[in-house]
């Protein structure tokens, strides 16, 4: 499948607007809280920026955008907004041209909403199409920017501080032929035999991201998986921990795919925690 982005698409996030919310596998809550629906955005830079010219416009610059845009709508505005800085990572080993994780990323920027009309609307507003959505040009490859519509699911509740933590996404790629629930609930068990590892004790924090797709589509990711961990060198060694149990668990049952899992590495910045 070729799932490259069209250069104007980066917020439009064709997954979550492309349809009505009843068409996707996993239904909204009757009720919306102000977090219940996560637009992750993984991207690269700009072909010819520097890495330092991306940080410095992605935070200062689009990122001060984001938070004039909270102050001033705050009823169309994200309800949550993170950015992750990309140290290190994995890419598939698939063809560039068709797949956008054969190439690494450098950052995934979180937002949050109560559901796919508010997202819908946010991306409509004047100050979005007036500011944000232009300068979306000025730091990003929109050629391969990937954005997916997620819900999170708190696997490991808050044990510390997550300011300072080292933040490990581990993506994951259902086999073809795979139950969708079938693969939830296998993955869902790997916390059990996280819990049993000596990292665990390094371990803030743990949430599953559930990726929406429209029925009969196919999303180039099902979960990712978001750990926090007390430093790097506990998140490196969960990575290699984890790879090693979604190879041996999920894909050696058939439920995953063998080449389409890959780990991030990233330094987390809230920008605007929200008001829950």
């Amino acid at each position: 499948m070729n799932t490259m982005i069209h250069r104007r698409h980066l917020l439009l996030a064709s997954l979550a607007l492309g349809a009505a919310p009843s068409d996707y596998a996993q239904s909204a809550p009757q009720v919306p809280g102000p977090f219940d629906l996560k637009l992750m955005i993984l991207g690269r830079r700009r072909p010819g920026t520097s890495m330092v010219e991306h940080r410095q416009h992605i935070r200062n610059v689009h990122g001060e955008m984001v938070l004039r845009y909270i102050a001033t709508d705050p009823q169309n505005a994200p309800r949550r907004y993170v950015q992750n800085a990309v140290f290190d990572g994995q890419y598939r080993s698939s063809a560039p041209g068709s797949d956008p994780f054969a190439l690494n990323r450098d950052f995934v920027t979180q937002i949050w909403f109560p559901d796919f009309g508010a997202l819908g609307r946010s991306l409509q507003t004047p100050f979005y199409l007036q500011n944000l959505k232009g300068d979306e040009d000025n730091f990003v490859d929109q050629s391969t920017v990937v954005p997916l519509t997620v819900r999170e699911r708190e696997v490991v509740a808050q044990r510390a501080p997550l300011a300072g933590a080292c933040k490990l996404f581990f993506c994951i790629q259902r086999a073809p032929d795979a139950d969708p629930e079938a693969f939830r609930a296998a993955w869902q068990q790997g916390a059990a035999a996280l819990q049993a590892w000596p990292v665990a004790a390094k371990l803030r924090r743990y949430v599953q991201n559930d990726a929406m797709a429209k029925p009969g589509t196919t999303a180039p990711l099902d979960g990712i998986d978001e750990f926090w961990l007390d430093d790097e060198a506990a998140a490196r060694s969960l990575w290699t921990q984890w790879q090693t149990w979604v190879r041996d668990t999920l894909v050696a049952k058939g439920l995953a795919t063998a080449s389409g899992h890959f780990g991030l590495l990233a330094t987390e910045a809230v920008l605007y925690a929200g008001q829950g």
